[in-house]
């Protein structure tokens, strides 16, 4: 989508501060956070809604965002992730 920010951002066109990368997802810094740390986690496949993401790519975003949480939680020992 030629208007959508996380695209952008997955083409490069947008600086972030990337936490991960692989074929299916981007996790980087949030430029505004509300928390030190706090990590965006999003699919590379375009999708207007979430829930509209097919089983395989939902169930994977969020196994690594478990992960990245995970890492998060040891580095910065939040109240809650």
């Amino acid at each position: 989508m030629q208007d959508c920010i996380f695209c952008k951002i997955i083409n490069n066109e947008i600086p972030c501060t990337k936490i991960y990368e692989d074929r299916k997802v981007l996790a980087f810094l949030d430029i505004n956070p509300a928390s030190k740390g706090q990590t965006l986690v999003i699919s590379k496949k375009h999708e207007s809604y979430i829930f509209n993401l097919k089983d395989d790519n939902y169930s994977y975003l969020f196994l690594i965002a478990k992960k990245i949480a995970k890492i998060i939680d040891k580095a910065f020992n939040p109240l809650r992730t």
